[in-house]
C-alpha cells in the first residue's frame, strides 16, 4: 500500500479511511477496509445497524468514486463519492423496493493506510 495524502488527491479508492456522511434520513459512518470491504455504521432511526460488506468502486475521475454494495438483507447501495468537493450521492434500493435518492455532506474523520485499485 502507498500513502496517499488525500483520497482527493487520488485515483485509487483509499483503504483505512473512516468518514462520516450525512443525508436528511440518517447519518452514517463508513470505514473502508482491505479486499474491497466497507463498514457502515447508522447508529439512528429505522436504518440502524453496522455491517461489513463486500463493494466494488471505480474512480470517475480524481477524487470521485462510484462505489456500490450489496447488504445481507439485499438492500443494494450505489454511492458517488466527491472526496474533492465533500459531498455523497446515495442510491439505495430496500428489501421491500423502496428506492432512496440521497445526497448530502462527507467528513473525512482518518486518513489512514494507502489504496487499492
Amino acid at each position: 500500500m502507498n500513502q496517499i495524502s488525500s483520497p482527493a488527491l487520488s485515483n485509487q479508492y483509499p483503504i483505512g479511511m473512516v468518514f462520516d456522511v450525512t443525508f436528511k434520513e440518517f447519518s452514517a459512518r463508513l470505514t473502508t477496509l482491505p479486499n474491497s470491504k466497507i463498514q457502515f455504521h447508522i447508529d439512528n432511526g429505522v436504518y440502524a445497524k453496522t455491517e461489513v460488506v463486500k463493494m466494488a468502486a471505480d474512480c470517475i475521475r480524481t477524487g470521485v468514486f462510484l462505489v456500490s454494495w450489496t447488504e445481507s438483507n439485499g438492500a443494494t447501495v450505489v454511492h458517488v463519492e466527491d472526496f474533492v468537493e465533500n459531498k455523497i450521492y446515495s442510491h439505495a434500493t430496500l428489501p421491500d423496493g423502496t428506492f432512496l435518492r440521497m445526497s448530502g455532506a462527507m467528513n473525512v474523520v482518518n486518513e489512514r493506510n494507502g489504496h487499492q485499485s
